[in-house]
């Protein structure tokens, strides 16, 4: 009776620590880059606003963009730590650009880059919005 007692309270233990174990690494990358930031990049000292929507799943993520110059597709986003890459599909001006996306988080700020061979490398900074 005392050896299953034992076993018991070991596999109770094991089940308990395996489950919290789960439950916090979800939780930490699931909020990493998820949400809604509200992102300015610099394209040749011009400043555009883009609204950006993440949602992150697992280490993966995809998102959309919006702005005055029009709307966006995130696809094929992967988050390793605080850096992540992706790739940007945007409607500029009816035409779809892409972009490859390379940044890091850091709490509620975000840095990084957009880069496209005709456009090169464009510079942008972001904030989680509460």
């Amino acid at each position: 009776m005392r050896r299953n007692l034992t076993a018991l309270s070991i596999l109770l233990a094991f089940s308990l620590f395996s489950a919290y174990a789960v439950i916090a690494t979800d939780l930490s990358e699931d909020s990493i880059i998820s949400g809604k930031w509200s992102l300015t990049a610099d394209a040749g000292g011009q400043s555009i606003q883009i609204l950006v929507d993440l949602k992150q799943t697992g280490s993966d993520f995809t998102g959309t963009t919006s702005s005055d110059m029009g709307g966006g597709m995130i696809d094929g986003g992967k988050v390793t730590g605080k850096t992540f890459t992706g790739m940007l599909h945007a409607d500029i001006q009816g035409n779809t650009v892409d972009f490859k996306i390379d940044g890091v988080v850091d709490g509620d700020k975000m840095t990084g880059t957009f880069t496209n061979p005709s456009f090169g490398s464009i510079p942008f900074a972001a904030t989680k919005e509460k």
